[in-house]
């Protein structure tokens, strides 16, 4: 089982304090609040990754978690949950599927590359090179937060959609990207 890792504090691009941390079984009500506020478009274009789990199934599951299983970290603004972000290995231990959502009313503040990064991290620590991910046409957004984040990444075009597998590195790339959006 993964040691708790400290939250860390994060200004949001409207100034103000978001906390970004691990998510753990703890977390089922705020998780509950946060699908409950999300609009349908939201959870369109905020949700993505065939591995996308409901609040009560990634609670149960992040509380069994013994090395294997979701990982899964939240950005709190106050104290609303207001984005997660969870990667499962599946097959190849070097690569994990990933998925995101975030509350529409807090998608314009870095809330997805905050998570993003902050996700990074934690796979590369547990020895994962590659996320994947389903990423619907009209969301290129999303692709931005690839790039702000300073990971390469490949599209495959689908009809609707587009896979994309972004390629984790040393985690030198992202760290300096972070330093230059600060």
């Amino acid at each position: 089982m993964t040691a708790p890792t400290p939250p860390v504090k994060a200004l949001l691009a409207d100034g103000e304090i978001a906390w970004v941390r691990r998510l753990d079984s703890g977390d089922i009500t705020e998780l509950q609040a946060l699908q409950a506020r999300l609009f349908g478009r939201d959870r369109y274009l905020r949700f993505f990754g065939v591995g996308v789990l409901e609040p009560a199934e990634l609670a149960t599951r992040l509380a069994t978690r013994s090395g294997v299983g979701p990982t899964a970290v939240g950005c709190f603004r106050h104290i609303r949950l207001v984005g997660v972000a969870q990667y499962e290995i599946v097959d190849d231990p070097a690569e994990a599927e990933i998925s995101l959502i975030v509350d529409g009313r807090a998608s314009t503040l870095g809330v997805a590359t905050l998570l993003l990064e902050q996700l990074v991290f934690a796979a590369e620590h547990e020895g994962v090179r590659t996320f994947v991910t389903d990423v619907v046409t009209e969301d290129a957004n999303m692709l931005g937060v690839f790039a702000a984040l300073g990971i390469p990444f490949r599209v495959r075009q689908n009809t609707s959609e587009r896979t994309v597998a972004p390629a984790l590195g040393s985690g030198d790339d992202t760290l300096g990207a972070t330093a230059a959006r600060q």
